[in-house]
């Protein structure tokens, strides 16, 4: 079932994924991300929202918890 998640990103990881430079997000999977899942990736910046958001589709979950315990990788388009 494709679910929708909100997320907060960084302005440095905010800018590459907003031009297409940057297609996978590296996060704790307390959501348990799928593919076809929705990724709404809102800017925080100091402690707020600036505005400005993404919206991306999840199209590949990479369990990397051999390295990372409790993450994935997800690739997004």
């Amino acid at each position: 079932m494709m679910a929708t998640h909100e997320l907060k990103i960084t302005p440095e990881h905010y800018k590459p994924v907003f031009t297409r430079h940057k297609t996978a997000e590296l996060r704790n999977n307390d959501r348990g991300f799928e593919v076809d899942d929705v990724i709404v990736l809102r800017e925080w910046h100091e402690g707020t929202y600036t505005g400005q958001s993404v919206v991306r589709t999840v199209i590949h979950v990479a369990d990397v918890g051999s390295y990372l315990p409790g993450y994935v990788l997800l690739s997004m388009e």
